[in-house]
């Protein structure tokens, strides 16, 4: 991997990590739906000049059925139990949770393509499943009915992150993938404009607020989606998607300095597990291959 294309990786583990942070920071005032509403409008409208600018395209009459599928499910229903799960739970937890999207996408793509469940593929689920029973239950403070519905919610937004990861394979699979980006997020707007309120007094919204998620909008979804896609296409997806094991540690890191989160044991060693989970998962790293004789 050429320096630039490692310095590409860890800018983009930066920004989507910091997504944690801006929302942790913004949505105490704005709330969840007005603030991802925003996020996905301001990054959509991002998106589709920088795609018509390279002369790159949507494809709209062919693809808006998935991509208001994938707009409604895959973004802004997990983007929105995210940002309400971050009013209980902190960004550090946020952030390693959302690493267990590709046990869930494992899950789905065996089920549904029947993409086999390798024994490495096996022992990332149990990873993944015992490091979060550790980050939640592992806690500097006491373990409350509201915090474990809220990591509940997180979980299922990873899981709906899985299940439309798959679907993207399967039914946008021919789409221009940057296109797709742009798409799935206009229509994501699109889905959550009828719950948006509009009758709030937005001039109580702290400057501070609209400041993070504008650059939740820009630097953590629509600069990190051009940086990902760059990686694609000169790295391949699947070092790209190595980038998955960076985003919880820069989670972690963002809370921890910019907020002032505890870096517990609990914390660290539940990231640990899921990531080594995610790694086996993902083929990053693999089991010993058993000697023959």
């Amino acid at each position: 991997m050429r320096p630039a294309d490692l310095a590409r990786l860890v800018a983009l583990g930066a920004l989507w990590g910091a997504s944690y942070l801006f929302m942790r920071y913004a949505v105490p005032s704005m709330g969840p739906v007005l603030m991802i509403e925003v996020r996905v409008a301001i990054a959509g409208l991002v998106l589709l000049a920088f795609v018509h600018a390279t002369g790159g395209t949507i494809g709209w009459k062919r693809h808006w059925r998935a991509y208001l599928f994938v707009g409604a499910v895959g973004v802004a229903a997990p983007f929105t139990l995210i940002a309400q799960a971050v009013t209980v739970i902190d960004a550090s937890t946020a952030a390693v949770l959302n690493a267990l999207a590709p046990l869930f996408a494992s899950i789905v793509a065996a089920v549904w393509i029947r993409e086999p469940i390798t024994t490495a593929k096996m022992g990332g689920i149990a990873l993944c499943l015992a490091g979060t029973g550790v980050l939640v239950g592992w806690q500097p403070v006491p373990v409350t009915s509201r915090v474990i519905l809220a990591a509940s919610l997180s979980v299922a937004a990873t899981a709906l992150y899985g299940y439309t990861i798959v679907f993207t394979k399967v039914r946008l699979r021919e789409a221009n993938p940057l296109g797709t980006a742009a798409g799935t997020l206009l229509m994501a707007a699109a889905a959550m404009l009828p719950f948006t309120p509009v009758t709030r007094d937005f001039a109580a919204i702290p400057a501070g607020a609209w400041i993070a998620t504008v650059g939740l909008a820009l630097l953590s979804t629509a600069v990190a989606f051009i940086l990902y896609y760059r990686l694609i296409a000169d790295i391949g997806p699947v070092k790209a998607i190595t980038v998955t094991l960076l985003v919880p540690v820069f989670g972690m890191l963002w809370g921890v300095m910019l907020l002032g989160e505890p870096l517990s044991a609990g914390r660290i060693a539940g990231c640990a597990i899921i990531l080594a989970g995610c790694a086996l998962i993902l083929g990053i790293v693999r089991l010993p291959a058993r000697a023959t004789t």
